[in-house]
């Protein structure tokens, strides 16, 4: 008899549906939403120019962003630090975009929920924020059922190609949301995106 052992009879780990859709989209948020945001805000700054930015805007920054740990990624010691755009997560890339970038507001004005009709890349900005908070009320359970999960996503989506469109065309983002959308999630995964989707601040950013 050889003692090689065979394939186990353990099941493989599965997340539940409702609890893989909820790391989807923390993943969705944190990977595309959070890389889009990033590529507005070198459009409107460059990222030489960034830490020169967030010096000039230091006391309204410092009075919107009442987290510590936050505060220290845009004005870290010793004074003059540099600054990446990678370095940020989303809710202090909305913040910068909405405070420094001197983008012209949406109809219904910066955090307010846009009219239908407002199709600019700033009310667009607005709706994949309403939906992060909208994943952020689930945090508590960790879970999402399946039709609020295909209509987040899909509102997501739909704001994300938007804002491709009238950045630079083209489809990487589109295929970048496809892509999540199917790909096998593991455990250690889920809970990483899970993880990091969580840090962002509070359950609303307004």
């Amino acid at each position: 008899m050889s003692d090689v052992p065979g394939p186990s009879s353990a099941p493989p780990f599965s997340l539940t549906k409702a609890a893989e859709n909820y790391s989807r989209l923390c993943y969705l948020i944190v990977t595309v939403c959070s890389d889009l945001f990033r590529f507005v805000l070198m459009r409107y700054i460059e990222p030489a120019n960034l830490r020169r930015e967030l010096d000039k805007n230091k006391g309204k920054l410092q009075n919107i962003i009442k987290n510590n740990e936050k505060r220290q990624l845009l004005y870290p010691a010793p004074a003059g630090s540099s600054v990446k755009a990678q370095d940020l997560d989303l809710t202090l890339l909305y913040t910068i975009l909405r405070n420094v970038c001197n983008i012209p507001q949406p109809q219904c004005k910066w955090g307010m929920t846009p009219q239908n009709s407002d199709v600019s890349m700033v009310a667009c900005i607005e709706r994949i924020r309403i939906q992060k908070n909208l994943i952020s009320v689930h945090r508590s359970i960790g879970e999402i059922k399946d039709r609020d999960f295909q209509n987040i996503w899909q509102e997501l989506k739909d704001n994300i190609v938007k804002i491709e469109e009238q950045l630079f065309g083209g489809d990487m983002f589109r295929r970048r949301v496809d892509e999540l959308f199917i790909c096998d999630l593991s455990k250690s995964e889920a809970q990483a995106y899970v993880e990091e989707f969580q840090c962002l601040r509070g359950k609303k950013d307004n």
